[in-house]
């Protein structure tokens, strides 16, 4: 017995001999990774603590000394922990840059006292104060850094909902300071960017222009001019229409010349509709310089597409009652396969949305390269603009007479190879050319004749897009107002399709890979198709219900000949029975509507059900069953071990 109590102390001994050190090397990992970020391991699925290849980049290539002052209240982590524990992510990945950096980048933390020589620099040095509580006070939380000629640049206050976005913010201010020559984009528009379509709204530029001059100049150019101005790198055209033939001679001859093209048409820009009343439409077109590139726009068509549909609330017939959810088809959510992730631009990008897009389509005998970049899936069909331009469109008749045709089609095009010229007779006579609007500012002086080209003496690089919706913050961002800080939440990556177009054509790509990182919604594809399905069949009946009412309204003008139908006391039996009917139909398709209504709620729930099953219990449960089969196991071993010993120590007594 003596022999099984010690037998029994030195298992208990080692098993908390081996607890101990279970301990001493979790502290020690944890050490080990604090003060060597390179040792840590990320697990998470975008991989959002670990340097993209894009960062690595931009430190590899830095050339100077830049020294990011990193200014934290630590008040504001007392008050609010939330932000204590982003302030700690912040300053962990700061130090993975400095280390990444190999000596380039110098780190300085400061905690800005009120009333402190560190809150006057943190000020002078445009850092947003946020009021931590009712007496005043105020906390800070950014980041300022500058280069060795003194430039500087910002990161205001870091705001938690752009977390997701926060290796992309930081890359991009050592970018700036690293790299200090931008690129300049030429833009020519014919909508209203410089300020928000939004009602009431303050006059501002559409947040993809603001996150555009984040990284480039951007130079507004006029509809009339003779050359593109020297030094763009690339033009970008805008809802273009009615260009002078001089200004599209001027584009052609860029783009001979290797000059980069960006260029957004749109057969119904609901931006353009909304913001103004154009006597020539809401639509635009190239189709002479198109032609020239090797493609062309299907007029007076845009695509729908019933799987990327974009989910909108419908006002009620009559506008009586709540909005009823449905899915319009002219309204793109685009993602997965719908987006050629082997071309650079769109490689990295999750989501984007785009509205009463046109479809591109390359021509047969082009000699450039024709390569999507943005596709629809094939459940798409075409639809007449008419179909689409309106204020309040048919959404519920356009999703019950939706019939796809089986194909995909391009929204988005990357044109590349050799291109001839649009004007193969030579510079437009002057003729024609003064026969268009007037120039707003003096044209620079023509270029010689024997300057022009027929075709390109570089390969073109153009990026062709056609949908000018896809701009508007309301189909991709959420503004929000911090403090009087103006903060844009993607919810798309339109913005970043614009940025990654200007980039790669102007020849840098290391911010790309960085602008998606975690910023697009995960959606619950099987959710859709339930949605989807039911949404089928609400829609049909809906229409079945808006054909009925019309009809029994007919016959009740039909039946009391002018007279009002509501007059209860000019009703003849016979009208009677016709609304007594009408109300028993409506009561019948009613209680339709809400079935399929409480189906679909049903089969969410019970799909809701069984993802709180699989996040929440599945994991604990299988951790705990292994947990009892292994101690089940090594109980049955040490049981049997000492039955050995015990028969062992009886045969030794026996012996």
């Amino acid at each position: 017995m003596r022999r099984l109590g010690s037998l029994f102390a030195s298992s208990q001994a080692r098993s908390w001999m081996a607890l101990v050190c279970i301990g001493i090397m979790l502290v020690s990992v944890n050490i080990i990774a604090a003060q060597y970020p390179a040792a840590r391991l990320d697990l998470t699925a975008e991989k959002l603590y670990t340097l993209s290849p894009g960062t690595r980049a931009t430190l590899a290539r830095i050339g100077e000394p830049i020294t990011l002052r990193f200014y934290y209240s630590s008040r504001l982590g007392g008050v609010i922990p939330a932000y204590g524990v982003y302030a700690q992510r912040v300053r962990e990945l700061l130090d993975q840059y400095v280390a990444e950096s190999r000596g380039k980048l110098r780190l300085e933390a400061f905690n800005p006292e009120p009333f402190s020589d560190v809150e006057d620099r943190a000020v002078a040095a445009g850092l947003q104060a946020v009021p931590l509580n009712s007496q005043g006070e105020q906390v800070y939380f950014g980041l300022a850094g500058t280069n060795s000629t003194d430039d500087q640049q910002t990161i205001p206050f870091f705001a938690p909902e752009r977390e997701r976005f926060l290796e992309y913010d930081l890359t991009r201010l050592v970018h700036t300071l690293a790299f200090p020559k931008r690129t300049v984009v030429g833009l020519m528009s014919g909508l209203p960017l410089e300020a928000s379509p939004a009602p009431n709204a303050p006059a501002r530029p559409l947040a993809f222009l603001d996150q555009l001059r984040q990284l480039d100049d951007v130079e507004t150019l006029p509809t009339t001019l003779d050359a593109i101005p020297a030094g763009t790198d690339v033009v970008m055209l805008v809802q273009p229409q009615n260009l002078p033939q001089q200004t599209l001679f001027a584009i052609d001859q860029f783009v001979l010349r290797g000059g980069k093209a960006i260029v957004f048409v749109d057969p119904y820009s609901e931006l353009q509709a909304r913001t103004s009343h154009p006597a020539s439409g809401a639509a635009s077109d190239l189709p002479a310089l198109f032609k020239a590139w090797g493609l062309r726009l299907l007029p007076d068509t845009v695509a729908a597409d019933r799987k990327d549909a974009r989910r909108v609330v419908v006002p009620a017939p009559g506008g009586q009652g709540e909005g009823q959810p449905m899915d319009y088809i002219a309204w793109l959510d685009l993602r997965g396969g719908d987006i050629n992730h082997n071309d650079v631009i769109t490689a990295n990008l999750s989501q984007v949305a785009m509205a009463t897009a046109g479809i591109l389509e390359p021509l047969k005998d082009a000699t450039s390269k024709f390569e999507p970049l943005i596709t629809t899936t094939t459940e798409a069909e075409k639809l007449p603009t008419s179909q689409v331009a309106a204020a309040l469109p048919d959404v519920a008749g356009l999703l019950s007479r939706f019939h796809s045709a089986n194909s995909r089609f391009v929204l988005a095009a990357h044109i590349t190879g050799d291109v001839g010229s649009a004007f193969p007779e030579g510079r437009p006579k002057p003729a024609e050319a003064s026969a268009q609007p007037a120039a707003t500012s003096p044209p620079p002086p023509a270029a010689p004749e024997g300057d022009v080209l027929r075709k390109s003496v570089q390969p073109a690089n153009i990026v062709v897009i056609a949908d000018t919706d896809m701009l508007d913050d309301k189909f991709w961002a959420r503004t929000e107002d911090f403090y009087g800080q103006r903060v844009v939440v993607p919810v798309a990556n339109n913005a970043d399709l614009v940025a990654n177009a200007v980039e790669v054509l102007a020849g840098g790509r290391e911010l790309v890979d960085l602008r998606s990182r975690g910023s697009s919604v995960r959606p619950f594809d099987l959710v859709q198709q339930i949605q989807q399905a039911a949404d089928d069949r609400y829609a049909a009946e809906q229409k079945a219900l808006e054909r009925k009412l019309q009809e029994t309204q007919a016959k009740l003008r039909d039946l009391t000949a002018g007279e009002k139908p509501n007059a209860p006391a000019s009703l003849s039996p016979e009208q009677a029975r016709a609304v007594e009917q009408f109300r028993v139909d409506m009561l019948n398709v009613r209680r339709e509507l809400r079935s399929v209504q409480a189906a679909l709620r049903q089969d969410i729930e019970r799909l809701k059900a069984i993802l709180e099953f699989f996040d929440i219990a599945l994991v604990p449960i299988i951790v705990a069953a292994a947990a009892i089969v292994l101690g089940s196991l090594r109980m049955r071993r040490w049981r049997a071990a000492l039955r050995r010993r015990q028969e062992q120590a009886v045969y030794s007594g026996v012996s």
